[in-house]
């Protein structure tokens, strides 16, 4: 009986993935193709082409598993012995790249809009969040060697000589991103330039200038150079880095990027397609950041002409600066990115070493049966700069919803943590997705005030990812959402006060334990960024309030598998929040769908912005930071 019930369900598993789940990304960008304002790419080669690739890639990863693995390729269900034949000697994962190149070359062959600007991006986090918050902690709990060498990993962090196949990637990988992300990034300047949403050819012509054949042979001539293997891992790290930072702000900032990217001679093809040449590289902001790295790896390399190659790469950078039409602003962001990528080892230990300090700041002042704890004042700011920066979008005519709104998904936040969590030791805990439930009630609420509630949920979603960070700053004091234990010294942080939920209830006092709190800080910060962006670019509510859940829930899944939080149930094999991440991506994604105008706003400045702020600040400040430490009364305690 539980044998047949046991292939019942593996077969109903390989239905999902196979079947249904694909089923779901076409409709989802069926439904969102005609709201995303983004320029298409469509060819009838390059589309089958990659499509065939991806198609055969996951097969070959298959066929692997179930012949050198004796197994089935389930997550869920995974094969008896590790596989590292086939493509698994090339790449780790192949059947997910092969999905994600499968959908790339779907949207490029239909010329879906949504499916190369989300549903395609989302896929493929949506995997990276599957391998590094499930299958890699299995597979290296399963099969220490996991992790060995394979053809297309990154070159060790030791200070070895490089094989030959360090040195291809060293080269592949930043030359690959940096001429797609270049190609991709001319599609969105349709403001500057007249470029059809059917984009039909894309030709890679001749560089042309001196600057751009200098670059071009300048990575060419990488794998040449005499580098050690944590030389070119750096390299290959930090040039990655800085050519996302340039894409992504080509694409969230386009009104930026292409006072730097296109010749003044581009042209037009025949019947209104854009005839693209690989383009003269004029300076995108960062871009210079990339120009000083080259000269970095040039300068390890070539010891007795470093002085000599640095001179000829600031040269070339100020030449570069030269031809946009801000030298000075381009020079010090490109200068500031420059320092933050080489320097991110030490800038990760100063944020460990501070998140550290914090998890064991605990401060409380009893007066009479109040207590006041010294965490509440984070949350209480976070909830004042929320309504003001809110109100900083839309205006005092809506603030006073955004306070309605708030108080109402604090209590469903504390109502959610008490069916989940709540115990003798924790009388008021409180939860994130009883305030995602809390959303509900509050939308219900605000729209009998009159106010229009995507506005209103709109707006919170653009800073939500800020307070949420703020607020985890909370979480360091009182010990919740903390890590698992830890063997890496330069990651973890170790809790000592009595008070925090570490030592009171997991009793993992002075473990070195995941920061899982300032990795959700730092995800955080970057997801509202983006939703910062977006809003300027007049995307609809609905869109970024799918996006805030998603970009959240993919973040949270990951981070969840880190915890180390006792009273967390497991389900299934996931932590109980990692289900509530994926439903939260779910919803998201449907949310995406949904079309609704934006409102042309006028915002009205007065002080009731800073009231409002102060009253919704006052209220998660007292909810989170004061309590009564001698009742035993549901809701009466923090700790």
């Amino acid at each position: 009986m539980k044998s047949g019930k046991y292939r019942i369900n593996k077969v109903l598993y390989g239905v999902f993935f196979i079947i249904i789940l694909p089923a779901l990304l076409w409709l989802w960008s069926v439904y969102t193709n005609p709201l995303i304002q983004m320029p298409a790419i469509q060819s009838s080669f390059w589309g089958p082409a990659l499509f065939i690739a991806g198609l055969l890639l996951m097969l070959w990863g298959m066929y692997a598993i179930v012949r050198y693995g004796n197994g089935l390729p389930m997550n869920a269900y995974p094969p008896a012995k590790l596989v590292k034949q086939g493509p698994y000697r090339l790449m780790y994962h192949p059947i997910y790249y092969g999905f994600g190149i499968l959908l790339i070359g779907a949207s490029i062959y239909f010329g879906s809009v949504s499916g190369i600007w989300l549903v395609t991006p989302v896929t493929i986090l949506g995997m990276m969040a599957l391998v590094w918050g499930y299958e890699r902690i299995q597979l290296q709990k399963r099969f220490p060697e996991y992790e060995s060498p394979v053809f297309f990993s990154l070159p060790a962090n030791v200070n070895k000589k490089a094989f030959w196949n360090h040195r291809v990637i060293a080269f592949v990988l930043p030359a690959f991103f940096w001429i797609t992300g270049n190609a991709l990034s001319l599609l969105l300047y349709d403001d500057h330039i007249s470029i059809s949403k059917q984009v039909g050819i894309v030709e890679y012509l001749p560089f042309s200038g001196e600057i751009s054949w200098l670059l071009l042979l300048l990575f060419l001539a990488i794998p040449f150079l005499r580098l050690s293997q944590s030389d070119l891992r750096d390299w290959t790290i930090s040039s990655l880095v800085a050519i996302f930072l340039i894409f992504m702000t080509a694409v969230l900032l386009p009104k930026v990027g292409i006072r730097y990217f296109l010749n003044d001679d581009a042209v037009m093809g025949k019947e209104g397609v854009f005839m693209i040449q690989l383009p003269y590289f004029k300076l995108l902001t960062f871009h210079g950041c990339l120009i000083l790295l080259l000269g970095r790896i040039f300068a390890r390399s070539l010891f007795r002409l470093s002085l000599f190659i640095w001179s000829i790469t600031l040269i070339l950078f100020v030449n570069m600066l030269s031809l946009s039409q801000w030298p000075l602003l381009n020079m010090v962001s490109s200068l500031i990115m420059y320092l933050i990528i080489i320097r991110r080892n030490v800038i990760w230990e100063k944020l460990r070493l501070v998140a550290e300090r914090i998890a064991n700041s605990w401060k409380e002042w009893v007066i009479g049966p109040v207590r006041i704890i010294n965490h509440g004042f984070y949350v209480g700011v976070a909830a004042f700069l929320g309504v003001v920066l809110s109100g900083w979008l839309v205006g005092s005519q809506y603030v006073w919803a955004i306070v309605v709104f708030g108080l109402v998904v604090i209590v469903f936040s504390a109502l959610w943590a008490q069916f989940i969590e709540g115990s003798e030791k924790l009388k008021r805990p409180y939860g994130y997705y009883g305030a995602l439930v809390g959303i509900i009630f509050s939308s219900i609420v605000v729209g009998l005030m009159g106010y229009d509630v995507w506005v209103i949920i709109g707006v919170i979603s653009v800073f939500m990812p800020w307070m949420q960070a703020i607020g985890r700053l909370r979480c360091l004091i009182n010990g919740c959402c903390h890590g698992s234990v830890t063997n890496k010294e330069a990651l973890g942080i170790r809790y000592f006060h009595p008070r925090s939920r570490v030592c009171g209830l997991s009793d993992m006092k002075g473990e070195l334990l995941h920061p899982t709190p300032l990795y959700a800080i730092v995800w955080l910060f970057m997801v509202g960024l983006v939703l910062l962006v977006l809003w300027f670019r007049q995307v609809s509510y609905p869109m970024i309030f799918g996006l805030y859940l998603i970009l959240s829930g993919i973040g949270r899944f990951v981070e969840e598998a880190y915890r180390g939080e006792v009273q967390t149930p497991i389900v299934f094999g996931l932590r109980l929040y990692q289900w509530t991440a994926v439903v939260s991506v779910m919803v998201g994604a449907f949310m995406t769908t949904l079309k609704v105008n934006r409102l042309e706003l006028e915002p009205i400045y007065e002080l009731d912005i800073l009231y409002a702020g102060l009253v919704l600040g006052f209220f998660t400040f007292l909810a989170m930071g004061v309590d009564f430490p001698k009742s035993n009364l549901r809701f009466s305690r923090l700790v």
